[in-house]
């Protein structure tokens, strides 16, 4: 029995294709809200569970130019369609009678000569949609240009939910050379707001780097500002996905004003070796959202024999916001010598622990669930890391804060005594 090819055909033929996995993690990675507002992270796995990407924005300079990241799944797209029995009606119904897309409709549709005048003045668009009348006697059709919004509208209404670090891992393909933590180095970098230039390549930022500015003005995240004005002489690395990379004359970016302010914090450790003789961990808990704030510092030695201290400092979501089977949290390592009073080394990560482990690990009861507080998680994946023999104690409170996501930022504050210098 011969399946037939309509409209719901081919939107599983889309949704089904490894292209479209990949064009949804792209935008995934742009994640910029509208109208200036930044990303605010109130809950775990946002995302790779809950959150949609505004396909709307692409649409806003040039609509009818497809970007060159959708390209290909239009191309493969478009090729099926032309294979199928496509009720262009009902095709346009789909995407253009929404509220959420109709403005994509009113980019994209080109009048007929006839109705050109009156458009000019409203757009035909609503008295279409309002009265409900054919679309094909008011508009001329680029076929391919309606494959795309079709793409687009499935991107925004049809979000894939992505199952955790390994199912990224399967869809990488990393920048060579990188180191055995999947990062290369990118010392000569040109920085923008959501990705960076680098061989005449453009590379988004991973999906789990916060791309949230300092002041309204700046040009680059603010943890690349901290990083570019505050550690001179240093070696950078950062995780480039080629899946979410384009030629630089190809780039799009969705990027507007910011208004998000971060805010210092003064750290003392001057008598950090009368402090931590072995382990130390501590935990702060926020008594009304009951997310806490884990730093684990530990003493160590390098191969010349110099004495630093690992401190961890890592984000622990309330377990009942946990949804998922599994959960991402933040994570960040730095080396710090106290004889010098500087660190050397800070990286930031992710982890990843199935539902009940990290249940088991939040709880902080080893005796009772032979899980402690300082578990590593089930997944690491290293999105970036900067070293350097000078990175000051205030830089690296800078950076945590900024990687921190919002709930946490306070709580991290609070593990300090404030001084003023």
């Amino acid at each position: 029995m011969n399946t037939k090819k309509d409209l719901a055909y081919f939107i599983d033929k889309i949704v089904a294709s490894t292209l479209f996995w990949e064009a949804n993690y792209y935008l995934r990675s742009m994640k910029k809200t509208p109208h200036g507002g930044v990303m605010r992270i109130f809950y775990p796995n946002t995302f790779l569970k809950h959150y949609t990407a505004d396909t709307c924005r692409i649409f806003t300079q040039r609509p009818e130019d497809i970007p060159f990241f959708l390209s290909a799944l239009v191309e493969e797209a478009y090729e099926e369609y032309l294979k199928c029995d496509i009720d262009v009606e009902e095709l346009c119904w789909l995407c253009f009678d929404d509220d959420n897309f109709w403005y994509v409709g009113f980019r994209l549709l080109k009048p007929k000569k006839e109705y050109e005048e009156i458009n000019n003045g409203a757009p035909i668009l609503w008295s279409v949609i309002s009265s409900k009348l054919r679309f094909q006697d008011y508009f001329e059709f680029d076929h391919k240009l309606l494959v795309y919004a079709l793409i687009c509208f499935l991107i925004k209404s049809k979000m894939i939910e992505i199952d955790g670090i390994p199912e990224i891992c399967s869809h990488e393909e990393l920048r060579v050379p990188h180191n055995k933590y999947g990062l290369s180095p990118i010392k000569e970098a040109e920085f923008l707001r959501q990705g960076f230039i680098i061989d005449k390549r453009y590379y988004l930022y991973n999906i789990f780097f916060d791309t949230t500015i300092g002041a309204p003005l700046d040009e680059a995240p603010y943890t690349i500002r901290i990083i570019n004005e505050e550690i001179p002489g240093r070696n950078l690395f950062f995780r480039c996905d080629e899946k979410v990379t384009v030629p630089a004359d190809k780039l799009i970016s969705t990027a507007t004003m910011d208004s998000q302010k971060f805010r210092g914090i003064t750290v003392s450790f001057a008598d950090i070796e009368k402090m931590v003789r072995k382990k130390e961990v501590i935990v702060h808990i926020n008594p009304e959202r009951f997310d806490k704030v884990l730093m684990i510092i530990k003493p160590d030695t390098d191969r010349n024999d110099r004495s630093f201290y690992h401190i961890e400092v890592e984000e622990l979501w309330n377990p009942e916001r946990a949804t998922d089977s599994f959960v991402i949290t933040n994570y960040i390592h730095a080396q710090y010598y106290p004889d010098e009073k500087v660190f050397n080394h800070i990286d930031f990560s992710v982890n990843q622990y199935s539902q009940e482990t990290f249940g088991k690990k939040y709880k902080d009861a080893v005796t009772d669930t032979e899980v402690p507080i300082d578990k590593y998680g089930d997944e690491h994946y290293k999105i970036w890391c900067v070293e350097s023999d000078t990175i000051e104690i205030e830089t690296w409170s800078k950076l945590v804060c900024a990687t921190l996501d919002e709930p946490f930022r306070d709580l991290f504050f609070e593990m300090f005594t404030m001084q003023v210098d």
